[in-house]
């Protein structure tokens, strides 16, 4: 049984390289490593090629985003027989132990999709992602027990509405049933969600297994309106920018995709931007250690109410 680790990477050499020392123990023949460049000019490549002579190095062009290279390796690790694809980005740290437990959650649930906790790099017992439930009334989704202590949250596993691709577990039957990521329509973000609720209609059953974390640095993840005020070129960039959560182009073809019906689109996209434009406002005015307050009793709220596993 063979396990493809796929990561794309760009013009962040030294995180990159931290990503695959965090991997370096895996030295067996259940996991590849395929690491898909997009054309990086900071020497990424070249530090690969030197320092890890076991990992196997595709190149694309800067054209490629997330979705594009994934597809790359996911292709490659699909032509050499790999069981499972782990999409898994090089902002993440993690161990041998996390990834042994996400493959033997997947052998004990065919054809289901498997997420690890994520926990912040920074904070290692804070969560930042424990799975995701949707709204009974709209077409959002709400973080499980995001800002909770990682001690918190419970055992086991976990069967939840929504996952991410950032440290994911394929079965590679699923790129069979529901397709590769859609790089044209979501060339960055918003794929690996496209891609799950894809599969979840097809039939894919989504867990997260509590037991196996991920450190990722979520600093590095996209343009962020949380973690800083903005002044008028950053609110600009974030609705323009293909590295944006909110960019208008993408987020709106995302919601309108994968809506119920029309009315839930309407209200998800008019609440999800209220928000944004709500969380700019109080970054603005409010000092930011009561800002922090009302965001922490605002996840408390949305994301504590199923914190049990299965």
């Amino acid at each position: 049984m063979n396990v493809a680790i796929v990561i794309p990477v760009f013009n962040r050499k030294d995180i990159t390289l931290r990503c695959l020392d965090s991997l370096h123990s895996i030295r067996n023949d259940k996991y590849r490593i395929i690491v898909v460049d997009s054309g990086s000019t900071d020497g990424t490549r070249e530090a690969i090629r030197e320092k890890y002579s076991g990992v196997i190095l595709l190149e694309t062009t800067p054209e490629s985003w997330w979705a594009a290279a994934t597809n790359i390796g996911v292709k490659e690790a699909i032509k050499t027989g790999c069981k499972y694809i782990l999409t898994y980005n090089d902002d993440n740290v993690a161990t041998t132990e996390t990834l042994n437990k996400l493959v033997e959650t997947a052998e004990q649930n065919p054809g289901s999709i498997i997420s690890s906790v994520k926990c912040s790099y920074q904070n290692p017992d804070t969560v930042l992602f424990a799975g995701r439930r949707q709204s009974r009334f709209t077409d959002r989704s709400y973080f499980m027990n995001r800002g909770q202590k990682y001690d918190q949250i419970g055992t086991g596993i976990r069967k939840v509405d929504w996952l991410h691709g950032q440290c994911t577990l394929f079965p590679a039957s699923v790129f069979e049933t529901a397709g590769l990521f859609d790089e044209k329509a979501f060339p960055h973000l918003y794929a690996d969600d496209d891609l799950i609720l894809r599969a979840k209609q097809a039939g894919h059953e989504l867990l997260v297994n509590l037991d196996a974390v991920v450190l990722n640095d979520e600093n590095q993840t996209g343009i962020n309106p949380y973690y800083s005020r903005m002044n008028i070129r950053n609110i600009s960039e974030l609705l323009t920018s293909t590295k944006s959560f909110f960019q208008l182009k993408t987020k709106t073809r995302f919601l309108w995709r994968h809506k119920r019906n029309i009315l839930t689109f309407l209200i998800t996209w008019v609440a999800d931007y209220a928000r944004l434009f709500a969380v700019i406002l109080l970054r603005w005015v409010l000092p930011e250690k009561m800002y922090k307050k009302i965001e922490k009793s605002y996840q408390q709220l949305v994301s504590g109410q199923d914190i049990s596993a299965r």
